[in-house]
């Protein structure tokens, strides 16, 4: 009987010794498969650019469509931080944008610059928006739609927000 138990034991042992050499020799290879990924992917900065430039225009659809969604007067809070996770993402990604513009990759450095301008100068239109009676709404949702089809990147938005508050300052002086 005791012989069984220490068989047994010796052989779970060796069991899990084995199982566990397995695991430790498949994560060994899925993380040399990870570096030969990231090597080729840097090997072929024309290629991670675009793959970022793609990401960055999903990103900014993304975030389009859910303040178009918004009344940019009544849900300023919401429009705004849907704006700030806009310009952390782009903060996020200009590490990456700059070391490619050193390899001389500058489009996803330049669009990032673009983007982060478009969304400080709507930053500025909600905040100017705040000071602005209650009686002077943006509603960027059309009533037949959940989108305007016009408005589909951070400057189409800061553009048309940038025209709505001229039209609501010149009414507002217009009858004071």
């Amino acid at each position: 009987m005791r012989l069984k138990s220490i068989i047994a034991v010796g052989t779970v042992l060796t069991c899990s010794t084995l199982l566990w050499g397995c695991g430790n020799a498949n994560m060994n290879h899925a993380s040399q498969q990870k570096d030969t990924v990231q090597t080729e992917s840097w090997s072929d900065p024309k290629r991670l650019e675009a793959s970022h430039l793609e990401a960055l225009e999903r990103m900014e659809k993304d975030h389009i469509h859910r303040m178009v969604s918004l009344n940019a007067s009544m849900d300023e809070d919401k429009v705004m931080t849907t704006l700030e996770r806009s310009t952390q993402k782009l903060e996020e990604m200009r590490p990456l944008a700059e070391m490619l513009q050193h390899e001389g990759h500058p489009t996803l450095l330049q669009r990032i610059q673009e983007m982060a301008g478009d969304i400080q100068g709507s930053k500025q239109v909600v905040a100017e928006m705040k000071k602005l009676p209650q009686d002077g709404k943006i509603k960027i949702q059309s009533e037949n739609s959940d989108s305007l089809h016009h408005i589909s990147s951070f400057r189409d938005y800061h553009q048309y927000m940038q025209e709505k508050i001229q039209t609501l300052n010149k009414s507002k002086s217009a009858t004071h």
